[in-house]
């Protein structure tokens, strides 16, 4: 009510209320991607770990793969031993020389029509690089491949002996003696005995898949006694 006539009646202001005298607000939104985020931060963590371990199990066992095998050695009394160092491949046995020369006197010399290209790839396999190229220049030269097919040659090989001379740190030197009869798939003439005398120097070499014997041919000559 207006007591005094002729003024209006004041209205009350009322102030804004500052921010600072507004009480704590409730939060208007809620964090439900920090579970999330740290889930995927642990996922991370452990797939890396997984993939390091991974890469080292892979370098030890191509490590372990490389490792020569352990090789135990038994003597005539029937004593085993382990080779104490085991970064050392295994020695050439002399049996083991006696069966590569076989073979290789076989593929090498015992050469026939229908069989030769097969023989003499084998053979080429067993020799040094060097001493390949030299034996395909010779094979070359002297025109053996042709006289081959041509007289369609069938030839018999017969070792009698197979001989250790000398073995050093690098090469080892052997004698291989024994006798070739040659003849003819296709012509009824006699078969003609040859009688040689190889001397052949086998180069010592890391054993591989390509040399398993420890040993390659690095030189061949061959000595005729009969005709």
């Amino acid at each position: 009510m207006n007591l005094l006539p002729g003024r209006a009646a004041a209205t009350p202001q009322i102030k804004p209320a500052k921010a600072a005298d507004a009480p704590l607000a409730v939060p208007a939104y809620y964090e439900v991607w920090g579970g999330l985020e740290s889930a995927n931060r642990a996922l991370w963590v452990a797939l890396w770990f997984a993939v390091t371990v991974a890469l080292l199990s892979l370098i030890l066992l191509r490590v372990a793969l490389r490792r020569p095998p352990v090789v135990i050695r038994v003597d005539a009394s029937g004593q085993a031993q382990a080779s104490a160092d085991i970064g050392l491949q295994p020695a050439v046995s002399e049996a083991e020389i006696k069966n590569f020369l076989a073979l290789f006197e076989r593929f090498y010399t015992q050469l026939n029509s229908y069989t030769y290209d097969s023989d003499l790839n084998l053979a080429l396999a067993m020799m040094t690089p060097d001493f390949r190229s030299k034996a395909q220049d010779n094979f070359k030269s002297q025109g053996v491949l042709e006289k081959l097919k041509a007289e369609a040659r069938r030839t018999s090989l017969t070792l009698t002996e197979i001989r250790v001379v000398s073995d050093t740190t690098k090469v080892i030197e052997c004698e291989v003696k024994g006798y070739r009869e040659i003849g003819s798939y296709t012509q009824d003439a006699p078969s003609q005995e040859v009688v040689f005398e190889d001397d052949v120097i086998l180069k010592k070499v890391p054993r591989s898949e390509q040399a398993p014997n420890g040993v390659l041919v690095q030189d061949w000559n061959e000595s005729l006694f009969k005709k």
